[in-house]
């Protein structure tokens, strides 16, 4: 088992409103809890966002940066242990969503949580997926989202997380560049309010 990394969890809610749900936000290794504060704002006040910060990574190559995914997937796992008291979706972007899934898998198997829904963005499907046999699918609904113009990901790509769930599988693809989370942010709100209130037995 990997040492747990320190991480943040910057809490974005409502004063006044209490959420109805919790989203967990994973951002690109090399990225920034600061991504998510955009459609943070669109959230609010039905979904409270948990954007994840990584301590500082130089972006060393294997087997160090092996280690250290796993040791970030401990730390953003043990750091959720104090926000399940509602609903709790994850969303992850680019390498992000290799952790959000990973931290996924944690939660159905160590907790017997199953999220509401694992939100992967611009990432092809972790190769464990696509071997057979894959390892044992999630329970949760997986909603992969993507830029139809962005080179380095193909559609075929994105379906590979079809495999991924022995839930729902959706496919979004957004006409934007590869930055759609900010030119097609209303959209991609859109398109997690609409999930998340749909799913049975969640709050409206």
């Amino acid at each position: 088992m990997a040492v747990a990394e320190d991480v943040e969890v910057i809490s974005i809610s409502h004063l006044l409103t209490p959420s109805k749900f919790k989203m967990a936000c994973f951002p690109h290794f090399i990225g920034s809890a600061a991504a998510f504060l955009g459609m943070s704002e669109l959230l609010l006040p039905t979904v409270e966002v948990l954007a994840f910060q990584y301590p500082h990574w130089d972006g060393s190559p294997a087997p160090s940066h092996i280690a250290r995914t796993e040791a970030l997937v401990a730390g953003c796992f043990e750091a959720l242990a104090d926000h399940t008291d509602r609903p709790l979706a994850l969303f992850g972007h680019r390498s992000g969503a290799y952790l959000a899934y990973r931290v996924a898998q944690r939660l159905e198997r160590e907790t017997g949580r199953v999220p509401c829904t694992l939100f992967v963005s611009s990432q092809s499907a972790p190769q464990p997926c696509r071997t057979v046999p894959a390892e044992p699918p999630l329970s949760c609904d997986v909603v992969a989202l993507m830029s139809g113009s962005d080179p380095r990901i193909s559609p075929a790509d994105m379906g590979g997380w079809a495999l991924c769930t022995g839930g729902r599988f959706d496919l979004e693809v957004f006409p934007g560049a590869r930055g759609f989370l900010d030119s097609d942010r209303r959209q991609v709100v859109n398109l997690i309010h609409d999930q998340l209130i749909s799913l049975p037995g969640m709050p409206d």
